[in-house]
C-alpha cells in the first residue's frame, strides 16, 4: 500500500482536528500540515527536511517540563529557520516580524509552525506535560541570536531595505 493511500485524508479526522487561523496575519509564519499515517496501534508522523519543511534539518531539540506560567524563546535568529511542533500537549507561539504579530496555538502533533529567519518568537501557555519539538536549519551558534528586540528590529528593517526580505504588507 502506498504511503498516500494510508494517510488519513478524511475518515480519521474528527471535527476538532484543526488549528484555528492565527490571531493576526501570520507575520510571515505559517502552519505546515505534516503527513499522518493512522493505525489502531498508534499514529505516525514523519518530517523530512527539504520536503515537509523548506530547509534541510541540521539540529533537533525539544522543550519539556516547562513550569506553569513560564515562557521560552524571547529571541530571533539572523539566518536560522525553524519548524515548531507540539509533540505532546499544547502551547502558544507569538511571532513578530518587526511590524506585525500573530499568535499560533499549537496542539496537534501533525501540525508544525514554520518560522522564517529574522522573526521574533515567544512561547508560552504550556499545558501540563507538553513537549515542544523544534527542527532547525542550522547547528547552534550564539552568534545567530538576537536577544535584544531593538537590535532585531534594526536588523529586520536593514534586511528589508536591502531587499533580503519581502517587506510586510500594511496591516
Amino acid at each position: 500500500m502506498a504511503l498516500d493511500e494510508r494517510r488519513s485524508l478524511g475518515p480519521g479526522r474528527r471535527t476538532t482536528d484543526w488549528n484555528p487561523r492565527p490571531q493576526g496575519d501570520g507575520a510571515g509564519c505559517r502552519i505546515v500540515d505534516l503527513p499522518r499515517i493512522t493505525d489502531p496501534r498508534g499514529n505516525l508522523t514523519m518530517i523530512e527536511g527539504g520536503d515537509h519543511v523548506p530547509f534541510d534539518i541540521a539540529r533537533v531539540y525539544y522543550l519539556y517540563d516547562v513550569p506553569g506560567g513560564e515562557s521560552r524563546g524571547g529571541h530571533a535568529h539572523r539566518d536560522l529557520q525553524q519548524l515548531i511542533v507540539a509533540a505532546s500537549g499544547s502551547f502558544d507561539v507569538v511571532v513578530d516580524d518587526g511590524s506585525r504579530t500573530a499568535r499560533f496555538h499549537l496542539n496537534r502533533s501533525y501540525h508544525g509552525l514554520y518560522v522564517p529567519r529574522l522573526t521574533w518568537r515567544e512561547l508560552g501557555n504550556f499545558s501540563s506535560g507538553s513537549v515542544c519539538l523544534v527542527m532547525a536549519s542550522l547547528p547552534y551558534s550564539e552568534d545567530d541570536y538576537y536577544r535584544d528586540y531593538d537590535g532585531f528590529a534594526d536588523a529586520r528593517r536593514a534586511a528589508e531595505a536591502a531587499g533580503e526580505l519581502v517587506a510586510p504588507a500594511p496591516a
